[in-house]
Order: structure tokens, then sequence, then C-alpha cells
């Protein structure tokens, strides 16, 4: 049997077009994926380790570390004190109409 190369975000973008649910759940996850990366790069930006930010926000380095991880939901308490003991401030905006966040 002979494999045949597959264009994967070509795929992936059929797929989300054909099926609504599929699409809500991958921009859900997109935004979350957008959100950790952010946050693991200022931090990293400002010369924070994982460490410095568990001493500072008073949770542990796991719970920091689990923080930074996708699959993993914080509690929204656990999530303010990662971001106050880093700097950072949430803000709640309207979105704007057509506001696309899947890029494939």
């Amino acid at each position: 049997m002979s494999f045949k190369k597959v264009n994967e975000k070509l795929e992936i973008n059929k797929r989300l077009k054909n099926d609504t649910e599929l699409k809500k759940a991958y921009d859900e996850a997109q935004r979350e994926y957008e959100i950790v990366k952010q946050l693991v790069k200022m931090r990293n930006e400002m010369g924070l380790s994982q460490s410095d930010v568990a001493k500072k926000s008073g949770l542990t380095q796991q719970m920091v570390s689990r923080i930074e991880t996708v699959d993993n939901s914080p509690t929204l308490k656990n999530f303010i004190k990662y971001i106050d003991s880093v700097g950072l401030e949430i803000k709640i905006v309207k979105k704007t109409e057509g506001m696309e966040y899947s890029k494939v």
C-alpha cells in the first residue's frame, strides 16, 4: 500500500468549514493556546522562572507549570494570582464583529 502526502492545513480547514461544532471547539482551543503562549512569553521576557512566579503568587511551582500547560484549566483564583504576580492585568473588551481566531 502506498502512502499519499496530505496537506494537513488544507484538510483541517476543510473539516473546520464543514463542521460547525468542530470549528467551535477548535477556536476555543486556539484561544486558550494563544493566552498560555502569551503568558509564558511575557514571563520569560521579564526574566522570571516558574519558581519566581510561585514565590510571588503563593502558588506551588507545580501549579504554575500546570497553568502554563494548555491541557489544564486553572481556577480563576489561581489564574489571577499568576497574572498579578508577574505584574499583568486582565481586561475584558467587547469582541469586534467578524473576529476570527482560527489561524491554521
